[in-house]
């Protein structure tokens, strides 16, 4: 009578092996394209020179939000500020975080904000003023940011006003702003 082959070790071992590198690739890839990203906003204000009656810009945001490429221009917005105003005389030197959320990994395009108000503060007297659209899309440079599952990312917006707009006292300001990763 003859015995059957007896399976061989190498064979079972090659298969553990294999079956190892499977399961250890699909958890890093869950983990790189499922597990949540942060992103951490600052504004700050570039250093332009204000005129010398000018002691405060108090803008107040309505809300912060980043879109995410690719999705419609209703859709794809995550907010990471749901309000707060800053004093972009105290930001001139450092940048202020303003806010951070939690993202699904992608890639992310631009920032949108919205105003309430923005109120100067020129020689001791306050002024309010309005963005015309209460909105500004502003498109983050070198064409976004790709964040994977764990990753933080910093994003700065640099947000300044003209002074010939603020000294006219007309009631509008229109933001010159720029987002960009650091």
């Amino acid at each position: 009578m003859q015995e059957a082959p007896k399976p061989k070790k190498k064979t079972r071992n090659i298969v553990l092996a294999v079956v190892l590198i499977l399961v250890v690739i699909a958890a890093v890839a869950g983990y790189l394209f499922y597990s949540p990203a942060t992103v951490n906003l600052s504004v700050s204000d570039p250093p332009p020179l204000y005129d010398s009656s000018i002691s405060a810009i108090y803008v107040t945001f309505v809300s912060i939000d980043l879109h995410v490429a690719n999705a419609g221009n209703n859709s794809g917005w995550t907010t990471i500020n749901h309000g707060a105003t800053i004093n972009l005389m105290q930001v001139l030197n450092v940048s202020k975080t303003v806010g951070n959320a939690h993202l699904t990994p992608g890639k992310y395009t631009e920032l949108r904000f919205n105003v309430s108000t923005v109120v100067v503060t020129i020689s001791g007297f306050n002024v309010t003023y309005t963005i015309p659209s209460g909105s500004l899309k502003v498109p983050i440079t070198n064409g976004g940011f790709q964040i994977l599952g764990g990753q933080t990312v910093n994003v700065e917006l640099d947000l300044s006003f003209k002074n010939s707009e603020i000294l006219a006292e007309n009631g509008y300001l229109t933001p010159v702003a720029t987002a960009k990763v650091v």
